[in-house]
């Protein structure tokens, strides 16, 4: 400890005796190597490079610090913090603007869980359309299954093949439509439902839906 702020109180009288040689606008350079050596110098050393160099007024105080040039890996490892740091706040203010929409839209939850009936409802209206085709489909399949018995072991008539053919795709086209609404209804209960939670978790922070007139405009 006391070789220490010997070589300490060595290093401020020698900096103190340059900086009252030099002329009151002279600029003075410190640093200091890995050996420990305190480096001086009119200019950035060359010395210290790789090192921070401490730029000095002339009443001995610390002007600024000048940092070494970054590594490779030190840039990427800046490049990736600050890409991190960018989504990360573009995921707070996306939050923010979906958590203002969502109490601007909706006042109660019982309004949410209206607003999920509706939408499914449009769904739902589909698939019943879908299965009353599929039935008209199916009655039209038995139709010609029923014709193409009197061809046993005989070829089908390109009209019969050809109606059949249509028969299945269609029927096919209509099952596809049924699994696609199932798949949205799925989808947008999902959604509802981390409405409905993130409105809960809003209401019981503090926030509070948007007042609203009895004919639903804002106010």
């Amino acid at each position: 400890m006391g070789h220490d702020r010997c070589n300490a109180t060595a290093f401020a009288a020698l900096l103190a005796m340059l900086l009252i040689a030099a002329p009151a606008s002279a600029e003075m350079y410190v640093c200091t190597d890995a050996t420990g050596r305190t480096i001086t110098s009119d200019r950035p050393p060359r010395e210290c490079a790789n090192l921070p160099v401490r730029e000095m007024r002339a009443d001995g105080s610390v002007r600024r610090v000048i940092e070494p040039p970054l590594t490779e890996e030190q840039r990427r490892e800046r490049a990736e913090k600050a890409r991190r740091e960018y989504e990360a706040k573009e995921t707070r203010r996306s939050q923010a603007r979906r958590d203002i929409a969502l109490m601007e839209t909706y006042a109660t939850e019982e309004e949410i869980e209206v607003m999920r009936q509706s939408t499914l409802a449009g769904r739902q209206a589909v698939i019943e359309r879908s299965k009353l085709r599929l039935k008209e489909f199916e009655a039209e399949r038995t139709r010609l299954a029923n014709e193409a018995e009197f061809y046993a072991n005989r070829k089908l008539p390109h009209k019969l093949e050809r109606a059949m053919e249509s028969n299945k795709a269609l029927m096919q086209a209509e099952q596809r439509v049924i699994g696609e609404m199932q798949a949205d209804m799925t989808r947008i209960n999902g959604r509802f439902d981390a409405e409905l939670q993130r409105f809960r978790e809003l209401v019981v922070a503090g926030a509070r839906p948007l007042l609203r007139t009895s004919e639903g405009a804002s106010r």
